[in-house]
């Protein structure tokens, strides 16, 4: 499940974005271009870190509009970087059956990208969208998990309105906090960790993750540092994550 991935000769500065859930209502990503523009230029490999994208809530014309919208959005940034890598994760809200089939497609003419992967690993840094916390973190719940969201159709008129009721009074922002509370999350991810090949884990000292919507920036808890840029959403904090990458071996 982790995928080793090398890093471009020379390249040392990541960025990790996470959890803009376009397309949604409760999405204010556009509010926040300028500083994702930023973060990518100042970058040699932005990992897009799951629920880019929001099929669930999404308020286009069917998922086909929202799949096309989708890519035509990461060309944008693809085109507008030729000097950046970009690897895409797969997220909860974005892990959509014929989104995946042709986000594969999208991605054979552009050598830049590499899609299809839920949790990579670069030098010391491990890099997922988080959900493998759900459903006590084994491999077989986290398949169902993401099986439960894989074809969900759209949210009907009337979910749609308790949810956008819920973004209004920051409910979702409360439940965040209380369901993800910053040191059991982070543990949660370590009693994962634990679980994988040791041969894919050792010499791990960070981990990047997104999903709970909560920022965390450097926090350590049992000698493992946390990184999460928190989410696109109104009323919730976001911040894109940057890390300077050191091969394993470096001095300093």
């Amino acid at each position: 499940m982790i995928k080793p991935i090398q890093l471009p000769d020379g390249a040392r500065r990541l960025a990790f974005v996470s959890d803009l859930h376009l397309f949604s209502s409760r999405s204010n990503a556009t509010e926040h271009h300028e500083l994702i523009r930023r973060t990518i230029g100042e970058s040699d490999v932005c990992v897009w870190g799951g629920d880019l994208f929001d099929f669930r809530w999404s308020r286009l014309n069917g998922d086909q509009a929202t799949i096309e919208h989708a890519l035509r959005w990461l060309d944008d940034w693809y085109q507008q970087f030729p000097g950046v890598s970009f690897v895409f994760l797969d997220g909860n809200h974005d892990a959509h059956t014929s989104f995946t089939a042709q986000l594969a497609a999208w991605s054979d003419n552009r050598d830049r990208f590499r899609c299809g992967l839920d949790c990579i690993r670069i030098e010391d840094t491990l890099l997922l969208h988080g959900d493998v916390i759900e459903g006590g973190g084994s491999p077989d719940a986290f398949a169902d998990y993401r099986d439960r969201w894989s074809d969900r159709p759209p949210a009907g008129r009337m979910a749609s309105g308790v949810y956008d009721l819920a973004i209004a009074t920051r409910v979702h922002r409360a439940a965040a906090v209380a369901v993800h509370r910053r040191r059991s999350t982070c543990l949660r991810l370590m009693r994962w960790l634990h679980q994988q090949p040791a041969e894919s884990t050792a010499g791990v000292r960070r981990i990047v993750f997104g999903h709970t919507h909560r920022l965390i920036d450097g926090y350590r808890v049992q000698g493992m540092e946390f990184h999460n840029g928190g989410a696109a959403i109104r009323h919730v904090p976001f911040c894109p994550v940057k890390l300077k990458i050191q091969q394993l071996g470096d001095a300093g």
